[in-house]
């Protein structure tokens, strides 16, 4: 596992964080799942914003664990586990 992740989710948004560095992004790109991956200056992914998290997601949570360990370079495991620990908060 190359990265430590940490997510927060906003329940009143409906909106999931992950960050793997604390650094301001200079540059955001949606994807066709409506996922915006966020990219540090150096070019490199620092986090994700995944809007509409639960509405759009809780159906289909293996697809969001597949994309996230897969953009991070995690294994599903992981990915599994943080999605787990930002549901429950």
């Amino acid at each position: 596992m190359s990265a430590s992740l940490h997510a927060k989710y906003d329940r009143n948004s409906d909106v999931l964080y992950i960050s793997a560095k604390r650094e301001a992004a200079i540059r955001g790109i949606e994807d066709r799942s409506g996922i915006v991956w966020r990219y540090g200056s150096g070019g490199d992914l620092i986090g994700a914003t995944i809007i509409d998290y639960f509405d759009l997601w809780r159906e289909n949570k293996s697809a969001l664990v597949k994309e996230i360990a897969e953009k991070f370079h995690v294994d599903t495991g992981y990915a599994d586990e943080l999605l787990k620990r930002a549901d429950s908060e």
